[in-house]
């Protein structure tokens, strides 16, 4: 559930799970020739083996990731934020965080002349402007 009111400490949170959400997201490319077979799905995941009794390869199956709502909403309304925000702000964000959580020692080589503290400053100052917008104008100005 996304709060009427965030701060920064919060948005960089959900920044965070945005990209742990990103990491376990399925490839669309992927997903084309796929399709969902209800009355399969035990045979799929477990099967049948050689006496209806048991299971094949009687051992335990191996574990999937599945991502949860709560974590999927946090992502829609990341990438819905970042919409939002300017080309600068946008830009150091994205690199921070996508495709995975960067440190901002790794993240002074993109801005070179700038020291780590001043992107790290600067990082702030992008996610204050960015729960400033949200916390004035709401959720609904987001989704638009």
């Amino acid at each position: 559930m996304i709060p009427t009111r965030i701060t920064v400490d919060e948005l960089d949170n959900m920044f965070q799970t945005a990209t742990y959400v990103e990491r376990y997201m399925p490839s669309p490319l992927n997903m084309k020739n796929r399709r969902t077979e209800m009355f399969s799905l035990i045979e799929r995941i477990y099967g049948i083996g050689k006496d209806k009794d048991s299971y094949k390869d009687e051992e335990k199956p191996r574990l999937r990731i599945r991502l949860n709502s709560g974590q999927l909403q946090t992502y829609e309304f990341c990438v819905l934020l970042l919409v939002k925000a300017t080309e600068k702000d946008r830009d150091i964000i994205a690199l921070r965080n996508f495709p995975n959580r960067r440190s901002f020692r790794e993240l002074r080589k993109f801005f070179m002349p700038l020291s780590y503290e001043k992107v790290r400053q600067d990082y702030y100052k992008a996610l204050l402007d960015l729960s400033m917008v949200y916390n004035t104008k709401g959720y609904k100005f987001i989704c638009k």
